[in-house]
């Protein structure tokens, strides 16, 4: 007979009796084991823990013993570990590991003869690990080593102990178990009925499929069916709400994953891209250029004077300076124009479908019309003057060093013409693609106090 005919041939009262008493059996056998497992690895500490406590106590008496006594006193000094009956052993190893004396209790094994022979891994599972005490001359000045005091804890008393708890355990599980089943039958003719009348009720359901039309559900005198009715629209109502609950962490975690990004690829004092989106999209238009075959600019923006703005008005005037430039030459720019501040005093835009470097170069030039004129909106009312350097692609460059590399050349050529130079717009020249030029530092003759950090202060 199989396990399901065998099953069917008996009422659901019987079998959920059995399934009942037989997880229970389960459960409970799974708790005594960890129970056990947990009181014996917890007796096993405590006498490992014990014979450490017994070995530090005994330590000073031992190495005065063994640096001024004979086997007599060391023998006699092993003698604290007498306790009782279920004492724990000891033996006193010399320096080299010979042994001096022991003391064993009643039906446990001699130590040996040499503390390398002595097994520190036990044999069985209720064999506990014997403890190591290295005694060291305290009086000398360099710690010398006098011998080794080893403790080894007591397993009969070991053994008696976790046998009296099994026994116990063992029987509580026993008692446990059978009034388990008593519990079992009694709860299963309780709730054989109000299942029943689940049943049918289920059964109306499923012959109408409409369950607004058949009849309540049961929950009079039943009140398992109660609970489970009512555990069934909890459930329902803690769905709802959960998936409410969801969306609306969705939502926060958009939100912060946007403002992270935010933080990660923008400047904090101008709100434009930094040097992280601006290499990232400058590589981009590269290989759009490539695909397309289409020419780009890099335009290198310094800001001249702005240490003079910093040290004449202050630093919140001269951060408002540079909030002017990043809105006056957004203005300034084309729908599809990138504009972003690198560091300090400097700015960028890369800017795509150009006819020609002169095009590049009359957009700088128009950039710093532009800087000379204040917005309604700015706290800097003053124009402001810049340095312009124009870096073709793929005329002066074919990569983001290179390019960049170049126009950083250009804005500094831009920056040694005459001060009173109403237009400071350079275009590289083609040479800025040698290798030699591409190798060679974007700060010419400068220096490094020249470079801003991305506050716009010098240092």
């Amino acid at each position: 007979m199989s396990g399901t005919a065998f099953g069917a041939s008996y009422s659901f009262a019987r079998r959920t009796a059995a399934v009942a008493v037989v997880s229970l059996a389960a459960m409970l056998l799974i708790a005594t084991l960890s129970i056990a497992a947990l009181f014996l690895r917890a007796q096993i500490e405590h006498s490992r823990a014990s014979a450490l406590t017994q070995a530090n106590v005994a330590s000073s008496t031992m190495a005065a013993a063994m640096r001024f006594g004979g086997y007599e006193v060391i023998n006699d000094t092993l003698r604290v570990f007498d306790t009782g009956a279920t004492h724990d052993s000891a033996a006193a190893y010399d320096r080299t590991g010979k042994l001096v004396a022991q003391l064993v209790a009643p039906r446990e094994a001699d130590f040996p003869s040499q503390l390398s022979d002595l097994r520190l891994s036990p044999d069985g599972w209720l064999q506990p690990r014997p403890v190591k005490h290295v005694l060291r001359d305290e009086n000398g000045l360099d710690g010398t080593v006098l011998g080794t005091l080893v403790v080894a804890p007591n397993q009969e008393a070991l053994r008696n102990t976790v046998s009296t708890a099994l026994l116990a355990l063992a029987i509580v599980l026993a008692f446990t178990l059978a009034l388990g089943v008593l519990l079992a039958r009694r709860l299963t003719a309780t709730m054989v009925r109000p299942l029943h009348e689940l049943t049918e009720w289920a059964e109306a359901v499923s012959a109408s499929r409409n369950v607004n039309v058949a009849a309540p559900a049961p929950r009079g005198g039943a009140v398992e069916v109660n609970q489970l009715t009512s555990s069934f629209e909890r459930l329902v109502m803690q769905i709802a709400e959960q998936n409410r609950e969801l969306k609306r962490r969705q939502y926060e975690l958009k939100a912060s994953n946007a403002h992270l990004e935010s933080v990660a690829f923008s400047d904090p004092l101008t709100g434009l891209p930094n040097r992280m989106m601006f290499e990232s999209t400058l590589q981009s238009a590269i290989d759009r250029a490539n695909a397309s075959g289409i020419s780009l600019a890099v335009l290198f923006i310094d800001v001249d004077r702005l240490k003079h703005i910093n040290d004449q008005f202050g630093h919140a005037k001269g951060d408002a300076a540079l909030r002017a430039v990043a809105s006056r030459t957004r203005r300034a720019l084309r729908g599809g124009d990138f504009l972003a501040r690198l560091a300090g005093d400097e700015f960028v835009v890369v800017t795509s479908n150009i006819a020609s470097p002169g095009d590049a170069v009359k957009l700088a030039e128009r950039l710093t019309v532009w800087l000379g004129i204040a917005l309604p909106e700015d706290h800097w009312q003053h124009p402001v003057r810049a340095s312009i350097g124009v870096a073709v692609f793929p005329d002066h460059g074919e990569d983001v060093p290179a390019l960049v590399h170049a126009a950083d050349v250009a804005m500094y050529r831009a920056k040694a013409l005459p001060v009173d130079e109403p237009i400071r717009v350079v275009g590289a020249p083609v040479a800025a693609l040698t290798p030699a030029s591409r190798a060679a530092s974007n700060v010419i003759n400068l220096p490094a106090s020249g470079r801003k950090t991305q506050s716009g202060r010098s240092h």
